[in-house]
């Protein structure tokens, strides 16, 4: 044990939050694997991930955004409007269910449009552009179909985006591996990328080394818009309904995921990985305590003091990795 201890800490992955989330996922999957019925199942893990998939996709957009230095607080509005958009075009007038997609697509990304337009050209705080266009959001998806979900006359293949699989894996799970792959790209390699993760760093410093950071921003705001409702499509496909009052506290799922991953809240740093096994924790979490017959208002206290922890592990690692480089500099 001291051997393997030692090497944690020579190796420097007691410091890696991707590592402790990868440790708490497998230590969740024991814990419920033993008290509950059925959860090993490969029923129940896709379901999982058909779940978590919605939460991913819109992660990988604000795990980028997030290394700006800002945030969305919208996703959930979004998701929403989104999901009663697609069932009044797919449903109600009969629309092509390809093409009510991206008509929703195109609709979500104008959550993104003013949301990156108040951010980066009005200079407004993340927080009051993006709860601004939460209520916004929420208003317009229950105006939109009289405060009632809409469930009727479906089209007979409305639930295989969500439901449907392909190679016997779930579809939701294939476009969030995608996505996956893309956001590792685009946050490793691409400029986008890299001038995300220098506006974090230093605002100031990325401007005047050329980088043009209100365009920045703005662009990665709609990207997450897109995201959004996309997820919005997924949701409405995965519940058989256009429904208003969905993903309330979604945006919070989203940002837990993220944090617990270790993208760092101040900007500068991120991790679609790291993301990843954030909303894979949050998604067993919830599983396995629906698989206990837990109340939802417990689960909500505890998804609340999950945040607070997140946000605490998040500086207090930063701190570390902090001091650890400025040990390492200094001289012996």
């Amino acid at each position: 044990m001291k051997s393997i201890s030692s090497y944690l800490k020579k190796t420097g992955l007691l410091r890696d939050q991707r590592f402790l989330m990868f440790l708490v996922f497998i230590l969740l999957n024991i814990v419920f694997g033993v008290i509950t019925n059925n959860f090993f199942s490969k029923y129940n893990y896709f379901n999982m991930f058909r779940q978590a998939a919605q939460i991913i996709i819109v992660g990988c957009g604000g795990v980028l955004l997030m290394m700006t230095g800002n945030y969305d607080l919208s996703t959930g509005s979004n998701v929403a409007f989104s999901g009663v958009l697609y069932a009044l075009l797919g449903s109600v007038y009969g629309w092509p269910l390809y093409l009510a997609a991206i008509v929703c697509v195109f609709g979500g990304l104008m959550f993104g449009v003013i949301n990156g337009t108040l951010v980066a050209k009005f200079n407004f705080p993340p927080f009051i552009a993006s709860l601004g266009m939460m209520y916004i959001g929420r208003g317009l998806a229950l105006v939109a179909c009289n405060g009632q979900s809409i469930r009727e006359d479906m089209p007979a293949n409305w639930s295989k985006l969500a439901r449907g699989s392909f190679a016997g894996f779930p579809i939701p799970m294939i476009i969030m591996v995608v996505f996956m792959l893309l956001f590792m790209v685009i946050t490793r390699k691409s400029l986008l990328g890299k001038y995300a993760m220098a506006i974090g760093g230093n605002k100031q410093a990325a401007f005047f080394s050329g980088i043009n950071d209100k365009k920045v921003i703005f662009s990665i705001y709609i990207i997450v818009g897109a995201l959004a409702a996309l997820s919005g499509v997924m949701f409405a496909s995965r519940i058989g309904a256009g429904d208003p009052r969905v993903a309330y506290g979604f945006e919070f799922d989203v940002i837990v995921a993220i944090l617990l991953g270790g993208t760092s809240i101040n900007g500068g740093k991120g991790t679609i990985i790291g993301m990843f096994l954030g909303a894979m924790v949050v998604t067993v979490l919830g599983n396995g305590l629906n698989m206990m017959n837990i109340l939802a208002f417990w689960q909500q206290i505890l998804k609340g003091l999950i945040l607070v922890l997140a946000i605490i592990m998040n500086e207090q690692l930063s701190k570390s990795e902090v001091s650890h480089d400025t040990d390492a500099v200094s001289p012996a």
